[in-house]
């Protein structure tokens, strides 16, 4: 970026959006670290310099704690831009990604800073607009409110430009983004210019919502969270797996009335009674322990996810979190989240190898059955219930069960919903379990493992471009993640991708550190090509696999993860060699009859090839799978 001031010195982009990129800057005058937003092309010339500054100007004027102030404004080789100080907390967007979702506490608390800063500004006639997570900052406890400037000035284009076509909601004819739709007013989704206050308070409803549950209270495709915001009513909070008190429930009621008359009238008054609303009704006030074990059973949530993903730092991560776990339950022991995080911990350290696994599962199994008994109206549990039933019984109906128990009571948690499409896709409901999905990445669309099952789904539709589709976002969040490189390979396999294949086989010997290997499959894709040199290092895992089978039993296996048997069966589909793939598929029936149904709709083999065997059609009959023949 050229043409800024010269006294802006800019040192990195530290964030990105539809209409704008941010940037840290150093103010060579007051030596002093500022953000600078610059507006795109497109944006820069809907709004214009004078209606720009005109608008920055009001704005600018807002001097309270909890506004971000505005420093300086212009233009530069034509593209409009404001300088900020820079923040150097989290935003509440990475608070979320982060946490998920907050306490009552919390959350009452962040909202509370929110209305006190739109008070302030809607008493000085300006409305933001744009309030939503992205445009929140948490510094050292309290919210800070930015953005007024930017929302303004394109809102004033919108009104202009009288938006009326449903399909570009939110939208000026030049394009500019008005607003974010999953924080949108009714009067802001239908186009309406006479936008006040009451707009603003509706938006930080869907805020406050998204505080609690962990989503915004709409959710979906954009038509149908424009049509949502318009005439549907927002989620009952009852049942949810949160502390909420009576007076909170009636506030959000009233923050995300449809018609702005049944809203408040003033962020000053929603203020007061967020200060009040955690403290009242029926919701027990926590104590100083229970406000601890809840911080430390979120950093146990962190640490363990971060173990389960496996790689070098993973006992570090389990051990961890095993602390947080603890240190939880010691200071309340019938805390139901902590416990049953706990016994998940138990059935990750089992799998990773970590622990003895008889004694492990027992444990995990006695921990879950106890936070039931804590608590029923947790979704975490009952997901938790479901693996047991589908990973460790065998049973696919009673998984069934416990995971739309746990959608019905969180419908907004990616990893019940992830937990359903698996049940649904080995059920063979492959449409439900692709709508499971879906729903879990509109959730967090940054969980690699969401977007995993996403493409598991897909795949299993016979919905194969949009599968790749999504694998390769997973790939984009983090490109060392195994689970997806391996998923990655064999699809592009499928589709005749044999260079695209090969690569991702790379990518996975150089996560696993095989370096020797990595050569051999290099040397090979020179001599050969990479459709023959995938084969050939396919045969050499099958021949370490098949030593490996010898000297141990290869049908003994850890829950959520393949049998040195289910993955020799998967490696002969992979080479087309289906006779001593169904065989092995037989060997894992014979040494677990009730794991057929599963083994053969979870492990992706290629069952077009094991049709071409006879035995396989007898295994569908078996399995309950008559349709797949």
């Amino acid at each position: 970026m050229t043409g800024l001031p010269a006294r802006f010195r800019l040192e990195e982009e530290i964030g990105r959006g539809g209409m704008a990129i941010v940037y840290r800057a150093q103010d060579t005058h007051l030596d002093r670290v500022v953000a600078i937003k610059v507006l795109s092309a497109a944006a820069s010339t809907a709004i214009g310099i004078e209606r720009f500054e005109r608008e920055i100007a009001l704005t600018a004027k807002l001097a309270h704690p909890g506004i971000v102030a505005l420093f300086d404004s212009g233009a530069a080789d034509g593209r409009l831009y404001y300088v900020m100080p820079y923040v150097p907390g989290d935003t509440l967007r990475t608070r979320l990604h982060r946490e998920r979702r907050l306490t009552m506490e919390e959350a009452c608390a962040i909202c509370t800073d929110v209305a006190d800063a739109l008070a302030f500004a809607h008493t000085a006639g300006i409305v933001h607009r744009d309030v939503k997570p992205e445009n929140i900052f948490v510094v050292a406890g309290r919210a800070l409110l930015a953005d007024f400037g930017i929302a303004r000035a394109a809102a004033a284009v919108a009104d202009e430009n009288a938006v009326t076509q449903v399909g570009h909601v939110g939208l000026t004819t030049d394009g500019m983004v008005v607003g974010t739709l999953a924080y949108m007013s009714p009067e802001q989704a239908a186009g309406s210019a006479a936008i006040d206050r009451r707009s603003d308070l509706y938006s930080l409803g869907c805020v406050l919502h998204e505080l609690l549950t962990g989503a915004p209270p709409f959710v979906g495709t954009p038509s149908d969270v424009l049509r949502q915001h318009l005439v549907a009513p927002p989620p009952d909070l009852a049942g949810a797996d949160i502390r909420v008190t009576p007076a909170l429930t009636i506030l959000l009621a009233r923050l995300l009335a449809k018609n702005p008359d049944d809203r408040p009238t003033d962020a000053a008054e929603v203020a007061k009674h967020l200060r009040g609303a955690a403290e009242t009704g029926h919701a027990s006030k926590p104590t100083a322990n229970t406000a601890e074990a809840d911080r430390l059973m979120r950093e146990g949530v962190r640490t363990l996810r971060l173990g389960g993903a496996g790689g070098a730092s993973a006992r570090a991560n389990l051990d961890q979190a095993e602390v947080y776990l603890k240190r939880a339950l010691a200071l309340e022991p019938r805390h139901a989240r902590a416990l049953c995080l706990y016994g998940n911990w138990h059935y990750v350290a089992s799998r990773l190898g970590y622990l003895s696994q008889p004694e492990a599962d027992a444990r995990g199994r006695e921990l879950i059955m106890a936070a039931l008994a804590a608590d029923d109206q947790i979704a975490e549990v009952h997901s938790s219930l479901a693996k047991i039933a589908l990973y460790y019984d065998d049973d696919c109906h009673a998984a069934e069960r416990h995971s739309a128990r746990a959608v019905a009571i969180d419908p907004h948690d990616p990893e019940v919903l992830r937990t359903q499409s698996i049940v649904l896709k080995i059920l063979g409901r492959t449409n439900e379990a692709v709508k499971a999905a879906e729903a879990a990445v509109a959730v967090d669309p940054k969980l690699p493992s969401v977007l995993n099952a996403l493409g598991d789904a897909l795949r299993a539709a016979g919905r194969h471009a949009e599968s790749l589709d999504a694998l390769r976002r997973a790939v984009a969040l983090q490109p060392t993640y195994g689970p997806t490189l391996e998923r990655m390979e064999r699809q592009l396999a499928e589709t005749g991708d044999a260079e695209g294949a090969a690569d991702f086989r790379v990518s996975q010997l150089r996560a696993a550190g095989d370096h020797a290997r990595i050569r051999q499959f290099e040397d090979d894709i020179d001599r050969v090509g990479p459709a023959e040199a995938r084969l050939r290092d396919l045969r050499r895992e099958l021949d370490q696999l098949l030593a490996e089978a010898a000297t141990s039993d290869p049908l003994a296996h850890h829950p959520a993860s393949r049998s040195i048997g289910d993955r020799i069966a998967l490696l002969y589909s992979d080479l087309g060699e289906w006779a001593k793939a169904v065989e092995w598929i037989e060997k894992a029936y014979g040494h677990s009859p009730g794991r057929l149904r599963r083994v053969i709709m979870d492990v992706p083999f290629d069952r077009q090839g094991l049709a071409t065997q006879r035995r396989y059609a007898r295994l569908l009959r078996v399995a309950g799978l008559d349709d797949l023949l």
